[in-house]
């Protein structure tokens, strides 16, 4: 019963449950970051260095969705940068497991505690559901997907990159996304390292097209 109720969270979707009645919003975004923290509290001790991998939750660009959740949360006029970066999670997630097979490194399991439909589940709903979310709000109002936004975009990444990425790589020498082993060919880490760009590009026209579509018509 304890695995089920903590372990699997299902105590945070009771509790996040009941408050989307008030704050669906917000309730939504506090449950999936969340169920990312409970997931690597309950069985960093799957990873190696499991002191280390309870703070998992804080490493992947992914997380840094819930960052731009929130910040579209209180702060609506940064919609087209959010934008950029919840597309660029959303597009980048499913991109590389279609065109380059990508195997999620966090697919563990241990029988008889952690359920993989919740995990699987939480997982999809984590790429696909706020990203849903901000390009309905870009629907509704009308916003300036110039080329500073796309600088910010990038930005954002970089920053990722520079200041969460890298120290955790060096300290704990986890790749976090299977393309960047060390048993990957260079040109593979490359093509993927483009499309990243490419796919945030991407994102601030299209964020810009349906932006300026919806409000003309």
């Amino acid at each position: 019963m304890y695995n089920l109720i903590i372990s699997n969270g299902i105590y945070i979707m009771v509790i996040c449950g009941y408050y989307s009645f008030y704050y669906p919003l917000f309730s939504l975004y506090v449950f999936l970051k969340a169920m990312s923290t409970n997931h690597y509290i309950n069985y960093c001790h799957l990873y190696p260095n499991p002191h280390l991998y309870r703070w998992k939750h804080l490493i992947r660009l992914t997380d840094t969705g819930h960052i731009a959740n929130f910040l579209f949360y209180y702060h609506p006029e940064y919609l087209p940068l959010c934008h950029n970066v919840l597309f660029t999670i959303f597009a980048g997630y499913y991109a590389s497991k279609i065109l380059f097979s990508m195997e999620d490194k966090d697919d563990k399991y241990d029988t008889g505690k952690l359920n993989k439909q919740i995990w699987f589940i939480v997982g999809e709903i984590n790429h696909l559901v706020p990203y849903s979310i901000i390009f309905y709000y870009n629907t509704q109002q009308k916003y300036d997907f110039d080329n500073t936004n796309l600088l910010y975009s990038f930005g954002w990444v970089y920053s990722w990159l520079i200041f969460i990425y890298i120290p955790w790589r060096l300290y704990t020498n986890d790749s976090v996304y299977s393309v960047w082993d060390t048993s990957v060919p260079f040109k593979m880490k490359f093509a993927v390292f483009a499309m990243i760009h490419f796919i945030i590009y991407i994102g601030n026209i299209i964020g810009g097209c349906v932006n300026t579509i919806s409000n003309d018509v």
